[in-house]
């Protein structure tokens, strides 16, 4: 049981730039997961799924470029994030608590053999959900994210080795982050630093210049340090639950529907490393699929090339005959 659950203010959200989406929200069993169903509901369907420290903000210019197409767009923000519901408590956001409450959101919604796109924790829940609901999509489409598939000593050794990362950055601030991007500062900071600056962290793992508005919308959330249990914590459990995660790639390696990797060039965490091939050799429906790394993208590449990427999946869904 979720002992203290907050909502940030609909205040918080006034006046936002580009984002005129009407708010829907739907009850988990405790918490409240707010989403965006935009388009006319007898359309085919293609979700877009957020990771940390995001929101359906991320979205806000690919959803009228894929609902003008003709499809029905749906974006969730994950539990403590966005207009979503978050839970104080930093223990309620384990690996396991954020697949149960996508699942469940997938579940109650009913919508079956639709598209999707994933990027960041979005894939590494939404990878998962998909894994125990194989019916859920029939289209996917990938973009700067990972699974882990560790057993034996590594299950051992990997956790062990992201807390000493986190360790030996210690407690850096915004500014010494953006001298050094990596895993064990990302963590760090979002860990330690008594204000989290979201939108410039979003600015540093973009290449595009975002204005004062866009990143006052991407702080909008966590208008104080009593709502940061979420980014705290995400950054924190990136290898952990790996037996069930383990158990779900060989799931998922059964799931044969079309895949396309949108990787980009310039992400400081997951650029040439190799995370797109592993999906492309881990699902059958990747192979002869036209996969492509998106240039001058970094990390949040949705914000960088987001024409590029409506385009890309539009042309990818006709090519498959996903209409």
């Amino acid at each position: 049981m979720i002992n203290k659950i907050l909502t940030t203010p609909e205040s918080a959200f006034a006046n936002l730039k580009d984002y005129p989406f009407k708010a829907n929200y739907m009850d988990l069993g405790g918490v409240k997961m707010h989403y965006l169903d935009e388009g006319d509901k007898n359309n085919k369907t293609i979700f877009l799924l957020h990771g940390q420290p995001t929101w359906s903000y991320l979205y806000r210019h690919m959803i009228p470029i894929l609902v003008e197409e003709g499809y029905r767009v749906i974006a969730p923000d994950l539990i403590g994030f966005g207009k979503s519901d978050k839970p104080v408590d930093s223990e309620a956001h384990t690996y396991a608590a954020h697949v149960k409450w996508m699942s469940t959101f997938v579940q109650k919604l009913g919508v079956k053999h639709a598209a999707a796109f994933m990027q960041d924790w979005g894939g590494m829940i939404g990878l998962r959900v998909l894994a125990n609901n194989p019916d859920w999509l029939d289209r996917l489409v990938v973009a700067n994210t990972a699974l882990a598939e560790v057993k034996g000593p590594q299950k051992w050794i990997m956790p062990r080795m992201m807390k000493l990362l986190k360790t030996m950055s210690g407690k850096p601030t915004v500014e010494q982050f953006a001298q050094k991007i990596n895993y064990g500062n990302w963590v760090a900071y979002l860990s330690h630093s008594p204000k989290l600056e979201i939108g410039k962290l979003i600015q540093l793992l973009t290449t595009k210049n975002l204005s004062k508005a866009e990143m006052d919308a991407y702080d909008a959330p966590f208008p104080s340090e009593e709502y940061y249990a979420g980014p705290r914590k995400m950054a924190d459990i990136v290898a952990s639950d790996l037996d069930a995660v383990y158990s779900d790639w060989q799931k998922l390696k059964k799931w044969d529907k079309p895949v396309l990797t949108l990787f980009s060039d310039k992400d400081p965490f997951l650029a040439d490393q190799g995370y797109d091939k592993l999906f492309q050799t881990n699902f059958s429906g990747a192979t002869g699929q036209p996969h492509i790394t998106v240039t001058d993208a970094a990390h949040f590449l949705q914000e960088d090339q987001f024409t590029e990427l409506a385009t890309r999946i539009i042309h990818w869904l006709d090519q498959t005959n996903y209409k």
